[in-house]
């Protein structure tokens, strides 16, 4: 079953790497998004033996590979049998049930101690049940604790394969709020999935919270996706290239995303800026199953929302440059210690992840099937001159419905300069200002003083005659351009272009986005240089 399962995790992983997917782009400066892996340990139990695996083994990408890190931990398995035949029965057929649980949840919370931080991984348990009948729970109790650990604290999807849909097996999967399943739908794992958590809504004048679970996001078809303002983001051949090797990019960074959705606001599309919408869409879903009636409710509702309104909301993300370790909250013995003192709502311990806080920001609608689409919206931070330029085209096409100003007129009727040209005329300038030089040093012999210039004369000459050669030859290049423009559009108003040159040239730099995306820049430095 192991292998079974272990085969069908490679062939869904080399699919989806193949496959033409959307995938969170990066939402930092600092760097692109570490590619994807994916990781596998089996724990099986048989009669009063069992085998755990040590470690997660990274799934690889090299069917070759893949086979000979399928066998060898198939046959490490099959390796202990005869050993533990060759021990004293006696020893082993002493333990009773309990024990064997025992030892089984041990090695549960091994794993769990080795999952890196919170928001960094998906875990899915697969919990495959082959006798018909469930062992009783009062037996099995620390091993369901175990996975109890995974599921709360590590947000781990739970699934048990049983052909009994009724019994132990039942009481088990509500404790755990774990999907029971037939044995032959457990080969259904969806790799699409990007992202699992709850949605958050505050009600801010009381400040209560609304928390709806078991959501979760996936990635779609890409579409075309125009990077070109973006600071950063996802380089998708470069990303498959990549997926093989061990060695990271030097620009690398690791994203630890949120554990809920948070709700913003309901938006009208049109007071939206269109700069904002990327092309990026992503399915939001329920990752169970068997989901309570509230999320599924506030699932339609989310989904009956299209044409010109929809849902604004953001999802927190944390970026480093290192990989962050399982904090101690987490822990076996935090979590030991948590539930010896039997809290009515078993809750989450707040963890503060060191890096760069970001957030990631998500319109979200029907998709006309009756599902719901989340399309990524750009923040500030991931935007550098589209905003600024896209004002200044709508000023412009404004002024120009306003007024019948044609802007594309009057730029065509401006001259054009070839490098040639521009190469000429600073010749013609230089020999200009040599002759006003010798000019200026005639005067000053012909008023009977010493011919001497200072350095700062001579810079004052130099300048002052390139403005006025530049300012003549400026003249008599735009007067016939403009002339011509003038009588294609004789009613034009003169007053509207000069209150456009105006208001273009007075935009005040403190609202540029640049500048904007350097000032939290340098204010991120300053509060790292602080906390250490």
């Amino acid at each position: 079953i192991a292998a079974n399962i272990y085969q069908l995790l490679q062939e869904s992983c080399i699919s989806s790497v193949n496959a033409d997917v959307s995938t969170f782009p990066a939402c930092s400066v600092a760097g692109i998004p570490v590619v994807k892996k994916w990781y596998f340990a089996s724990h099986i139990i048989s009669g009063y033996y069992q085998f755990c695996s040590s470690d997660w083994e990274e799934i690889n990408f090299d069917t070759r590979e893949n086979e000979n890190t399928l066998h060898t931990s198939i046959e490490e398995c099959l390796g202990t049998i005869p050993n533990f035949e060759e021990e004293d029965n006696n020893s082993r057929e002493s333990l009773s049930m309990t024990d064997i649980y025992d030892e089984a949840a041990e090695s549960l919370h091994q794993l769990a101690d080795k999952l890196p931080a919170s928001g960094r991984a998906m875990v899915d348990v697969i919990l495959q049940a082959v006798e018909q009948d469930g062992p009783k729970l009062k037996d099995c109790l620390p091993a369901v604790g175990a996975l109890k650990h995974l599921r709360e604290w590590h947000s781990a999807q739970i699934t048990i394969a049983a052909n009994d849909s009724k019994g132990s097996w039942q009481k088990i999967a509500d404790y755990l709020s774990a999907d029971l399943v037939s044995s032959d739908s457990v080969m259904n794992i969806d790799v699409k999935e990007l992202w699992r958590g709850k949605i958050q809504i505050w009600e801010r004048k009381f400040g209560s919270e609304l928390s709806f679970p078991d959501f979760c996001m996936k990635s779609t078809s890409a579409r075309t996706f125009s990077t070109s303002h973006l600071s950063s983001c996802f380089a998708p051949k470069e990303e498959r290239q990549l997926r093989n090797s061990d060695a990271l990019p030097e620009a690398s960074v690791f994203h630890y995303y949120g554990p809920a959705l948070e709700f913003l606001q309901l938006v009208v599309l049109s007071e939206l800026p269109s700069f904002f919408i990327s092309d990026l869409e992503f399915e939001l879903s329920l990752a169970r199953k068997n989901i309570k009636e509230k999320s599924a409710l506030l699932l339609d509702q989310i989904s009956s929302l299209s044409g010109k309104v929809g849902a604004l909301f953001t999802l927190p993300c944390n970026v480093s440059s290192v990989v962050i370790p399982s904090p101690a909250q987490l822990s076996t013995k935090k979590w030991k210690e948590y539930m010896a003192r039997k809290p009515k709502v078993i809750t989450v311990p707040e963890i503060e992840l060191k890096g760069e806080s970001c957030r990631y920001y998500f319109l979200l609608q029907g998709n006309g099937s009756g599902g719901c689409k989340a399309t990524l919206i750009h923040s500030a931070s991931q935007i550098n001159g589209t905003a600024a330029l896209a004002s200044v085209n709508g000023k412009l096409k404004a002024e120009e419905t306003e007024s019948s100003f044609h802007i594309a007129d009057y730029i065509k009727s401006l001259p054009r300069f070839s490098g040639e040209e521009i190469v000429q005329r600073e010749k013609k300038l230089s020999r200009l200002q040599v002759f006003a030089l010798r000019e200026y040093l005639k005067r000053k012999e012909l008023t009977e003083q010493p011919p001497v210039i200072s350095t700062d004369e001579f810079k004052n000459l130099l300048e002052l005659t390139r403005k006025s050669i530049l300012d003549l030859s400026n003249t008599s290049f735009l007067k016939p351009a403009l002339q011509k423009f003038t009588s294609k559009t004789k009613s034009c108003d003169v007053t509207s272009g000069k209150y456009l040159k105006a208001e273009l040239v007075e935009e005040n730099p403190l609202e540029w986005p640049e500048r904007h995306v350097l000032q939290n820049l340098d204010n991120f430095e300053k509060n790292k240089q602080k906390k250490r």
